[in-house]
């Protein structure tokens, strides 16, 4: 016990603490009565003040529309659902003005045309993108229902707010400027042009003669190389994906053709060429039939080759075995003595094999091979495919090249027009859909895309995000449909979408465009909106009806996707003559030249 304690002090000193709480108690009771007091002035002085605005802004109208103390403090609380906004309000003693939040439905305060208070704001607030909005939205003037119009769900579903960061435009934007980069540091700039471009030189050719030779060099108004180099980056080109049915039957034609040919032997200068009898006219030159120029059973040392039966047959089955210098000098055989001055070169789009001399392959940007006599030795579509090369010889199998074009384009003004069209309407779709979603709507479109021009014009290189670019597009019209209810004339808005989708699928018929990617970009962008895009449900019906609709083009996507990868690979020889008009619309003899869908000839010296 305590030596302090006494036993009555426990009484008195409880007695005082009551007295102290309850002290406490009635100074808190008085300062809260004087809180109310001073707010319920300023509210007296923020609805006189609102009063007068009122009246101001409501002119002549009739008392009975006007808004009565009661309702414009309710809609005071409803529209200042924030403490320190209230207070802050209450204590200037006027209504501070105040930016409309998406969501809202009324505020405190009356606007012109309007009654009881209640202001019909439209489902636009804030910086953010919100369903129905974005950069394209604006441009078209879209005109949106009053939320006050819309069903609660509905309204609290508007009330998600979408800012995503822009992380796959980002990405993708500069994917494409470094590949341009990369590929003008690499190859040089084509003419710049709508039509190919005839190229002469003076030249000393495979018979020791000068002549004047010239070819057909494509051109590109794009700023950027030539659709040769294209290809050999990674343009979508059909013969490079798969084994192309039409492309080797015209390598086997021309095979059969070789087989015809003779060795051409000018005595004078003890040059020969491959040729056939009608080219070998010189006075000076002798035509040795059913002969090949430095091959020969004799004059090959190489005992890999010295069994008989590999030299017999056609040239094309005769082994890579050529004479070698030192015994060519001490050779009888004029075919095998002579200095050979033209051997196979590859050239053109689609890989031409043609006998020349090494200086008019290089005029011509062609692949020369010194160790080799014949064309049936080399393998063109290798050279012509570049990148990785194939799996196994003469079986192209470069599949990677349905999606590798999304991201290479033909030019700096091609990149340009790509670049200012992801800054705009790709990124303000990220912003309200997220990358992931967005990721897959593009790569989906430009790969279907893709795959459909390679079917249909497959000898037609092609590369640009323009398929990918109509898939985004696509998503913006799943965006109208599923969300129809809350704008004020949806028919119009869809008709405005649909109006500027024409117009860019009509520019898509000129001959440097291809309109295949476009369409196929588009049909699988719109089926993969339709699944991952966020929207509105208006009811549980409207949801279940969704979801079936999402399933649907699910199962619609996968189904295209497989029959596209089937006929391109398994059903080659699919024609559609008709198809060609959707790609280009021959207004003349040449307008689409550069949009057929034939394989052009390929043999010739």
């Amino acid at each position: 016990m305590s030596a302090y304690h006494k036993p009555g002090n426990e009484v008195e000193g409880g007695e005082a603490m009551t007295a102290f709480a309850g002290g406490q108690r009635s100074a808190t009771i008085n300062q809260n009565n004087w809180n109310k007091k001073f707010q319920t002035m300023r509210a007296n002085k923020l609805k006189t003040s609102v009063v007068d605005q009122n009246r101001q802004n409501t002119g002549n109208m009739d008392r009975t529309q006007r808004p009565n103390a009661l309702t414009m403090m309710k809609n005071f609380y409803t529209g200042y659902k924030d403490p320190n906004t209230r207070a802050q309000t209450l204590r200037h003693g006027q209504a501070i003005p105040r930016k409309k939040t998406f969501g809202d439905n009324e505020f405190y305060g009356a606007e012109a045309g309007t009654s009881g208070g209640k202001v019909e704001t439209d489902i636009r607030g804030d910086d953010k993108r919100n369903i129905g909005e974005g950069f394209l939205a604006d441009l078209m003037d879209r005109d949106y229902k009053t939320l006050d119009k819309l069903p609660p769900e509905v309204r609290k579903q508007l009330r998600v707010k979408y800012d995503n960061r822009p992380y796959f435009t980002s990405w993708v934007m500069f994917v494409n400027i470094v590949i341009l980069i990369i590929t003008l540091a690499t190859q040089s700039i084509a003419p710049i042009g709508f039509t190919d471009k005839l190229v002469t030189q003076q030249l000393l050719r495979h018979n020791l003669a000068y002549e004047t030779v010239g070819y057909n060099q494509t051109t590109n108004f794009w700023i950027g190389p030539d659709f040769q180099s294209l290809i050999h980056l990674g343009a979508k080109y059909s013969p490079c994906m798969r084994k192309d049915k039409e492309y080797f039957d015209s390598i086997e034609s021309d095979t059969e053709a070789e087989d015809k040919t003779g060795c051409c032997v000018r005595n004078d200068l003890n040059v020969c060429w491959q040729t056939v009898s009608t080219e070998c006219t010189s006075t000076f030159s002798s035509f040795y039939d059913n002969k090949v120029c430095g091959l020969d059973e004799a004059g090959c040392t190489d005992t890999a080759y010295s069994n008989k039966t590999l030299w017999e047959g056609t040239y094309s089955t005769w082994p890579n075995c050529p004479i070698s210098e030192e015994n060519r000098k001490n050779a009888t055989m004029p075919t095998l003595a002579c200095e050979v001055s033209a051997r196979p070169c590859c050239i053109g789009l689609q890989g031409e094999c043609v006998i020349i001399s090494q200086e008019e392959c290089d005029f011509r940007q062609g692949f020369f091979f010194e160790n080799n006599t014949l064309c049936s030795q080399v393998s063109c579509i290798t050279e012509i495919c570049g990148l990785s090369g194939f799996l196994f010889d003469d079986i192209p199998d470069q599949f990677y090249r349905a999606l590798l074009p999304t991201f290479m384009h033909a030019g700096v003004i091609h990149l340009l027009i790509t670049l200012v069209f992801q800054a705009t309407i790709l990124r303000d779709q990220e912003k309200f859909a997220g990358w992931w979603r967005i990721a897959f709507i593009y790569m989906s479109s430009g790969i279907g895309g893709t795959m459909l021009s390679a079917i249909l014009i497959p000898y037609m290189p092609e590369v640009g995000a323009s398929g990918a670019l109509y898939g985004i597009l696509a998503s913006l019209l799943v965006e109208v449909v599923v969300n129809w209810k809350i704008y004020k004339n949806p028919c119009i808005e869809l008709t405005k979408l649909l109006l500027l989708l024409a117009i860019l699928f009509l520019v898509g018929l000129l001959p440097w465009i291809d309109n295949f990617a476009h369409i196929g970009g588009f049909v699988f962008g719109f089926l993969t909106a339709f699944v991952v895009l966020p929207h509105i449900n208006y009811s549980e019906e409207d949801r279940i009806a969704k979801l079936v609709v999402q399933v649907v083009c699910a199962i619609l996507a996968i189904v295209l996707f497989g029959l596209l990868f089937i006929v391109f690979y398994l059903a080659q020889g699919t024609s559609c003559s008709n198809c060609a008009y959707l790609n280009c619309i021959p207004f003349t003899d040449s307008f689409c030249q550069d949009a057929t869908m034939e394989l052009r000839p390929r043999v010739g010296n």
